[in-house]
């Protein structure tokens, strides 16, 4: 793993980059969200979205939780320009490797972490939903 990298990567990590598994070909804030990501080959990350309504839509569709729907202001995250949220019943995987390559040729740009609490907020819904695998779970959790 490249050393820069190694250092600065851990959970609450945001990194703005593109992902071929959304529907949109821009740019998302996506947030590490792995306990220990320098431990791991794949990094799990969630991804937040400024199309509030749509994601709220989304999950009354679904029938999850509202936990699962973590809000982020501005205020709270000041990288985020309007009023996001992350829903917590998708999480992206990209391994060690590609997000290395990816980074390399300058598709990912990295941003401060974000706080405490926001981070807490989407770790507790990632495990209220019913959507992410207990092995992914694990890996989200705090040790206890």
């Amino acid at each position: 793993m490249d050393p820069l990298l190694r250092l600065t990567l851990r959970q609450g990590t945001v990194y703005y980059m593109p992902d071929r598994g959304l529907s949109s070909a821009e740019s998302h804030y996506f947030i590490v969200v792995n306990r220990d990501p320098v431990g791991e080959e794949v990094l799990l990350m969630a991804v937040t979205t400024s199309q509030v309504d749509r994601a709220e839509r989304r999950i009354e569709r679904t029938q999850m939780p509202q936990e699962t729907l973590v809000y982020v202001s501005p205020d709270e995250y000041s990288e985020f320009t309007k009023p996001s949220c992350i829903n917590c019943n998708q999480l992206f995987s990209r391994s060690i490797a590609e997000f290395q390559a990816l980074k390399r040729s300058g598709q990912v740009r990295g941003n401060r972490d974000v706080p405490a609490t926001v981070l807490q907020r989407i770790i507790d819904g990632i495990l209220a939903s019913p959507q992410v695998s207990e092995e992914d779970k694990a890996k989200v959790r705090p040790d206890d």
